[in-house]
């Protein structure tokens, strides 16, 4: 039987069909003359009628280059998409920061099962990974496939070492998968030497000896000695295919150097396959942890390094730092005088303090303490200088309150720790993430921690000691989440303390996160309690809108002293707020809280436009009380004509004059429900007091 005839009666093989184990094969290409082999090699693993032949090329920003490869290629990916085999193929160019980063990026967005890499060998016969196998290998969310060609057109022969490990079954599956499409006999080597016994994995073994066809021809010998790696290749010829397979989540480096796998990939004289698949569980747990994988863009050893280089870098101050540092500060805190949330942001564009938190989560990730000990030093002087720039500017820029602005940052709440989380986890991740633009990084730190560091500048100044308090809270808690988020992101991406970095230990790290967690749990408390302690104040304004200041609007509560506790309230209305209202509102407050507060109420008036109902009324006002000077006149149609009025006078209107209001009133519209009269007597000290008659009721129905 020919080769296509074979693979045509393995595609119609349903035991065949069980040993095709991909439904998506990656195959990054960049050379032409070695794509077809690379292709074929996808081709024999690929699900016959489901599978997806990814062929990769990774563009590090040179369009020219990268489009003559592309067009190079397009002729073997359409000759190898109208074979007899008949796989869909797919071209993909994809921009990455490095080879590695594309590859890994393609093969998690796309769901791959398999990457497929080719190695040479050189003239001495010596295998060369490369730094772009080893980060894929040890980074990839999917299984990896490593191919060492040579000069055989083909292979009459299927070698499979195996050493009872979970690595050798994904070697004895695609081996005999390979070994069914072309029909050809398969040899498989037990190396006793260093054998893995496990009862799973035996029973795997047994299971796919016993379901190999008979036709092909599975035999199997037992190399006993302490050198398996010369008895397997004396049995090689060039025309052998051996298939290896090795623990991807373990130390490669380690374990491709040992005599039995270095031996085998560098003096095999035939072709060489070393694979990878992993195994996830069954159920529920499996299809988390396959999520898990997709989701988790793992960091390769060459971008962790050029993290840490980076940090390292950045954890230095320098005069750049310290120019922006005060720059920033500048105008955060002119945004916060003016009220301006324009430079606000315009300050959050320029502050330069995610480098020293970035540098410190880094140093907690990896384990290096120099490295998280540059950073808090950075922060610190950073912190003072924008501080104190703070400070100065208070002082000679006086404001009588402070603005809404700076009262937002001096009662800090929930919303503003998850704030600080959030923007963490963005700092963080751009951080890492090369294409993601670093401003944005920075914006997102600086709104977290200028505003409030600036407040307690501000609060400084204006000696205002509950103001500087919150914001100081404010700005811990900031800097305890970011790092706090920081740290987490790097060690989902896979940074962590390891014995091969320079400077890492496990003690300092472990020693860091203990304080991180406890200033992390008090802080929480902290907002937990200021949290409950709104829900209360909202309660507080509701009640104080419903029972003590009838139609108006309690625009505001602020706590302003917790010893001894004051309160400020700013109530909106369009009448004017009476001292008896508040004093019952002191009187509820003390009541809500249980001890004596030391209530101020603001009052804001709402002054309507002129309407012509209203100059109307003031013109009949004016008319009939030539004296009297009209202060407001309040026109309202609600179920009827409501008009209230208030005047200033040295004496009260006379009854008859009332009676004439009341009938221009009337006549001025039918729809007259209510009229009101406030009158306000004026006293002058320039001349004798009159006794001050009974006034009639002012307040008439009709």
């Amino acid at each position: 039987m020919t080769e296509n005839s074979a693979a045509e009666g393995a595609r119609h093989d349903p035991l065949a069909q069980e040993e095709y184990y991909a439904r998506t094969v990656v195959v990054p290409v960049g050379r032409h003359d070695t794509a077809a082999e690379m292709l074929n090699l996808a081709g024999e693993i690929v699900h016959p009628s489901e599978g997806l032949v990814i062929a990769l090329v990774i563009s590090l920003g040179d369009v020219e280059k990268t489009t003559k490869v592309s067009t190079a290629l397009s002729r073997v990916i359409e000759d190898f998409g109208k074979s007899d085999r008949g796989h869909r193929v797919e071209l993909v160019t994809e921009i990455a920061v490095s080879v590695s980063r594309g590859i890994l990026d393609v093969a998690r967005e796309r769901g791959a099962d398999v990457i497929i890499l080719g190695v040479q060998r050189s003239t001495r016969r010596q295998v060369k990974l490369g730094t772009v196998v080893e980060n894929v290998i040890a980074t990839a969310p999917c299984g990896v496939l490593i191919y060492r060609s040579s000069s055989s057109p083909g292979f009459s022969r299927v070698v499979i070492p195996v050493d009872g490990s979970l690595a050798a079954t994904a070697a004895i599956r695609l081996g005999r998968s390979i070994a069914l499409q072309h029909e050809i006999p398969v040899l498989q080597t037990t190396v006793q030497h260093g054998y893995h016994y496990n009862p799973d994995h035996e029973r795997l073994i047994h299971d796919y000896e016993s379901r190999s066809p008979a036709e092909i021809g599975y035999s199997k010998i037992i190399i006993a000695g302490r050198d398996p790696g010369g008895e397997i290749v004396s049995r090689l010829t060039e025309d052998n295919l051996l298939v290896i397979g090795f623990s991807q989540k373990s130390d490669f480096e380690r374990q491709i150097t040992n005599d039995l796998s270095n031996q085998l990939l560098n003096q095999a004289p035939g072709p060489v396959i070393l694979i990878s698949q992993i195994e996830w569980h069954r159920g529920f747990r499996g299809v988390i942890e396959h999520g898990m994988a997709r989701i988790n863009p793992q960091l390769t050893l060459v971008e962790q390094n050029e993290i840490i280089w980076s940090a390292q870098k950045s954890a230095h101050s320098n005069l750049d730092f310290l120019v922006m540092i005060v720059l920033s500060a500048a105008l955060a805190t002119l945004g916060l005088l003016t009220n301006s949330a324009a430079v606000i942001i315009g300050a959050m564009l320029v502050a330069p303090l995610m480098s020293p938190l970035s540098s410190f989560s880094v140093g907690m990730a990896t384990g290096i303490l120099d490295l998280t000990r540059r950073g808090i030093v950075t922060l610190v002087q950073g912190v003072s200088l924008a501080l104190l720039i703070s400070i100065v500017m208070g002082v000679v820029l006086p404001i009588d309150t402070p603005t809404e602005e700076i009262l937002a940052r001096g009662s800090p709440n929930l919303l503003d720790a998850a704030i600080a989380l959030v923007s963490g986890l963005v700092a963080a991740y751009a951080t890492a993430r090369k294409g993601i633009p670093a401003a944005l990084a920075g914006v997102a730190i600086a709104a977290a921690l200028m505003p409030p560091l600036c407040t307690i500048g501000i609060g400084i100044a204006l000696r205002d000691v509950n103001l500087a308090l919150g914001a100081s809270l404010l700005f811990l808690a900031n800097i305890t989440f970011i790092i706090a988020a920081g740290y987490i992101t790097f060690l989902w991406l896979g940074m962590h303390p390891g014995e091969s970095r320079e400077g890492a230990g496990l003690k300092q790290p472990r020693l860091w996160w203990i304080v991180l967690c406890f200033i992390t749990v008090a802080v929480t408390g902290v907002f937990a309690r200021l949290g409950s302690q709104a829900i209360d104040e909202s309660h507080i304004r509701e009640r104080l809108e419903t029972e003590v200041f009838s139609g108006a609007t309690v625009v505001e509560y602020h706590v302003i002293s917790s010893v001894p506790l004051g309160v400020q309230l700013i109530v909106q209305s369009e009448k004017q707020i009476k001292t008896d209202e508040v004093e019952s509102a002191h009187l509820l407050i003390n009541e809500l809280y249980g001890e004596d507060v030391d209530v101020k109420v603001i009052a804001r008036q709402v002054v309507r436009p002129t309407t012509p109902v209203s100059a109307a009324v003031a013109a009949i006002l004016t008319e009939i009380l030539p004296t009297t000077r009209v202060v407001d006149v309040i026109v309202e149609n609600e179920g009827g004509l409501m008009i209230s009025a208030t005047i200033q006078d040295v004496a009260p209107p006379a009854s008859a004059e009332l009676a004439e209001i009341k009938q221009r009133l009337g006549d001025l519209s039918d729809e007259v429900a209510e009229i009101e009269i406030l009158f306000q007597q004026v006293i002058r000290l320039d001349e004798p007091s009159t006794d001050i008659p009974e006034l009639p009721d002012p307040t008439t129905q009709q």
